[in-house]
């Protein structure tokens, strides 16, 4: 631009009898006089940097306007995405729950079915222990020297492991 000023340092303007030339004088005429311009030269700058800096506002402007328009679009966009995902991790979380609410259901069925078989074994298994017979009457020396001498003839085999871990005189 530096060159192309050198090359063109001076330029006329000329004024036709024409209406719109004629009244765009007086405004100039008008416009010297009102405001101290040093020079024509001067005022026809100012004019220039006035109208190019409108321009340049007015295209920033369309610029501005048409980011926010994208922005606006963007944020409906977004807003129907998150209501869309939303929806979708609802579903899924209902689907879990059900799931989780049947397989709780489930585990009690199947906690109360061990819990009887628990029994009838432990029933079963402490009657094969106690079986009844006839009442004697003995010392308790007697009973525990028997006891300490006989194993019991039903006995557990975890029962028979664990023994061998407590002392004899337990």
């Amino acid at each position: 631009m530096a060159l192309w000023a050198k090359n063109k340092a001076n330029f006329s303007v000329a004024f036709t009898e024409d209406a719109a030339d004629q009244t765009l004088l007086a405004a100039i005429e008008k416009e010297l006089a009102f405001t101290k311009y040093q020079t024509f030269s001067n005022l026809c700058k100012q004019a220039l940097w006035q109208f190019l800096s409108v321009s340049e506002s007015a295209s920033s402007t369309q610029s501005f306007q048409r980011l926010e328009q994208r922005i606006a679009e963007l944020v409906v966009k977004f807003a129907e995405f998150e209501h869309n995902v939303s929806a979708e991790e609802l579903s899924r979380l209902e689907g879990l729950e059900h799931h989780l609410s049947q397989l709780s259901a489930q585990l009690d069925q199947l906690q109360g079915s061990v819990n009887s078989k628990f029994a009838q074994v432990s029933f079963a298994q402490v009657s094969k222990v106690v079986e009844p017979g006839p009442i004697e009457s003995e010392s308790v020396d007697n009973v525990v020297s028997d006891a300490e001498v006989a194993p019991p003839r039903n006995s557990d085999p975890l029962l028979e492991r664990l023994s061998s871990l407590l002392p004899q005189d337990f």
